[in-house]
């Protein structure tokens, strides 16, 4: 009853501090808290007839996405808007929309093909290279559409958008972007034909500066009062109010934005890279694909037996999941056994005496209450001795519902002299921190991250995260006294379900970090090519 409640007052505790917490800042250039973009489609007359003059007089930039038809018409004016500095994107040759709007019944998506797409992008991409000398980076979908075909050979052509340019955006959206989080093929374009200002666009502005975000505004004509068309009124008060003294908002174009996030994500995995010890993906075989120390993945009898063990020894409650891992393969653990399965920790983990530090990641598939056998299961857990003694876990607990810990742990002589039983010892509860998110579920991924800094030294702490959100973190006032070379990295003790990628770096990464990793597009396979 005792150790219930106590769960009950972690998890209320927790959920204050989660929901008065802030979410990581992204680092927009001078210091500014959100970016903004303005676009406009078509290249409709009125982009050069008015948008012309009055950027120059606003002295901001913009972003058009262009069709050849409409540049013809005003060939010399698109010049001079490429000499000014505006960004040309390319909104393909010949604006095919869904055949549902009558006017593009003769090329309607439906009718397309991936292959016909491509030809017609890079024909556009082709007329403006030749007619205004710009190499176009940036696309929007026509209509928002992002499909070609019908029924059952429908087919999204964004891979496609995500292989020829730097960004692709929609339209009709309705948030802006995180950076951290969005896809750069997909970027949401939010309207701003027939905005007002105050009352339409400031308060999206200011969720973006709230949220560190990016905000894209799309529209067509601009003039006044008419269908599709952003008033100028709306434009000088919108450019006034982003760039006054003491703005935080960067007005920029579409390909530079774009150009900073990526940049930004090169950067942050090139630092990741650089702090990874040991990285197993499991694709298509047991051994870890990157490792500072041994790679093999050791098996042995039992887990008070794991000096016995054997190089390649793979139980028969482990196998590989072909296919059903994050990206790729996976560990499947099968059933509860004996058996136990890890890698040596010597340098695929750093130890230090003084000053330790690291994070350990790793990615979970399962439905605790249904798939997990009767008693406590540790996905992972460090260790030279014992889960109490010098050790780092996370686990399930024994009863249903299971509650999703991480458990960090001393020397068991410091924190534990008198060898009280962990249930009713207040010493032991005291270093567990329970997860208040709790997303598991079969046939979905859930990202695992604990984070470790100071230890062996006066401000020891354990971060935990789950999805890339913090869920809590303690103090590690006691130290840590390992035999490196009786340490071992076990997966899956006890534990039915599927495990991948399994990475551990020399440092405790920051909250933007775990974040990063949580997002990888390809996983930590990216982080080795």
């Amino acid at each position: 009853m005792k150790f219930k409640m106590y769960l009950l007052i972690t998890l209320c505790f927790l959920s204050s501090l989660l929901i008065t917490g802030q979410s990581s800042s992204f680092p927009w250039p001078d210091g500014k808290a959100a970016a903004l973009s303005l676009t406009f489609d078509d290249a409709r007359l009125s982009h050069v007839d008015v948008g012309l003059e009055l950027f120059r007089e606003l002295d901001a930039r913009a972003t058009f996405y262009v069709n050849p038809y409409g540049v013809d018409q005003r060939l010399e004016g698109w010049k001079e808007l490429v000499a000014d500095g505006h960004e040309i994107g390319n909104h393909t040759y010949f604006h095919p929309c869904t055949g549902n709007f009558a006017w593009s019944r003769d090329k309607a998506l439906e009718s397309y093909s991936l292959s016909s797409m491509k030809r017609e992008l890079l024909l556009a991409n082709h007329y403006i290279q030749e007619t205004l000398g710009v190499n176009a980076v940036s696309f929007a979908y026509t209509c928002g559409n992002t499909f070609v075909g019908r029924g059952s050979g429908t087919k999204s052509y964004v891979p496609l958008i995500a292989e020829i340019f730097e960004s692709g955006r929609g339209w009709m959206n309705e948030a802006p972007n995180d950076p951290y989080f969005m896809d750069l093929s997909q970027v949401q374009g939010v309207e701003m034909d027939g905005k007002d200002f105050e009352e339409d666009i400031r308060p999206l502005l200011e969720q973006a500066v709230e949220n560190s975000a990016w905000l894209v505004l799309a529209g067509h004509e601009i003039g006044e009062e008419d269908r599709q068309t952003t008033k100028v009124e709306m434009l000088q008060e919108l450019v006034a109010y982003a760039t006054r003294p003491d703005s935080r908002i960067w007005l920029t174009t579409v390909g530079e934005a774009a150009e900073h996030i990526r940049n930004h994500r090169i950067l942050q995995a090139e630092k990741l890279k650089a702090s990874l010890t040991l990285a197993a993906t499991f694709d298509g075989g047991y051994s870890a694909d990157f490792a500072r120390g041994d790679n093999s993945l050791y098996g042995s009898p039992a887990y008070d037996k794991a000096s016995v063990s054997t190089e390649g020894f793979i139980p028969e409650e482990v196998t590989l999941a072909k296919g059903r891992g994050v990206h790729g393969d996976a560990l499947e653990f099968k059933r509860k056994g004996q058996p136990v399965v890890f890698f040596k920790s010597r340098d695929n983990i750093t130890y230090d005496e003084k000053n330790w530090n690291g994070t350990i990641s790793l990615w979970l598939s399962l439905n605790p209450e249904e798939d997990l056998a009767p008693g406590y299961t540790d996905p992972i857990q460090i260790t030279d001795s014992g889960y109490d003694d010098a050790a780092f876990w996370v686990d399930f607990t024994n009863e249903n519902p299971r509650i999703f810990r991480m458990g960090v742990f001393g020397d068991v002589d410091v924190w534990n002299p008198k060898n009280l039983n962990p249930d009713t010892n207040a010493g032991f509860l005291d270093r567990l921190v329970t997860a208040v998110d709790r997303p598991f579920e079969r046939g979905r991924w859930t990202h695992v991250v604990m984070t470790f800094e100071g230890i062996n030294g006066k401000n020891g702490k354990a971060s935990f995260y789950i999805n890339g959100v913090l869920q809590g973190e303690r103090q590690i006032p006691e130290r840590f006294t390992w035999d490196y070379d009786q340490s071992r990295i076990y997966l899956g003790l006890n534990y039915i379900g599927l495990l991948d990628e399994v990475a551990i770096f020399d440092r405790a990464l920051l909250p933007e970090e775990v974040r990063n990793l949580y997002l990888l597009n390809g996983g930590i396979g990216d982080l080795m090519k």
